[in-house]
């Protein structure tokens, strides 16, 4: 075997194991909240955008619109979101993250951030700057493929993904 795929090998393994650690955090947190892993990163999706549609959701995810529907309804249940009717076309509704669950995240995520934060201070700008451009690239890489994941499910003719 060469260096090169040594490295490989090792990239392979860290990388795999970065998903598998990300994922099962998320998957706690979910717990700790009374949802599942779907419903937890749509919530986050509601938390980056604040007035964000089920529609824009389910563009947004790749979910259909009832797999979206029954996850917002969930969430809105739980008092995790609220719905905000649109002042303009009183069909239209805009999702809102609950203040309470601001709360809730921020103490379940408050060990690791302060965590991270250490562990970035002792970094110098040159360790930064790699770490900044591998992980940059790496969610590019995620994004593209599960763009072209979706694509490819979508010419195939599946359904839209579910909730469950």
């Amino acid at each position: 075997m060469t260096t090169a795929d040594d490295s490989r090998a090792a990239g392979n393994a860290l990388g795999q194991e970065l998903s598998l650690r990300v994922v099962l955090f998320h998957e706690a947190v979910a717990a700790h909240l009374g949802l599942n892993a779907t419903e937890h990163k749509i919530l986050s999706l509601i938390a980056r955008s604040p007035g964000t549609s089920p529609g824009e959701l389910a563009a947004h995810t790749g979910l259909s619109n009832p797999a979206i529907t029954k996850v917002v309804h969930r969430l809105t249940g739980l008092g995790h979101v609220e719905r905000r009717r649109d002042a303009a076309d009183g069909r239209r509704y805009s999702l809102h993250v609950a203040p309470g669950h601001r709360r809730d995240l921020a103490r379940l995520f408050s060990p690791m951030v302060e965590a991270m934060n250490a562990l970035v201070e002792e970094m110098d700008a040159a360790e930064r700057a790699a770490v900044t451009r591998w992980v940059g690239s790496t969610i590019d890489i995620l994004r593209r493929s599960t763009e072209e994941l979706t694509r490819a499910r979508q010419a195939s003719g599946e359904a839209g993904g579910t909730a469950e």
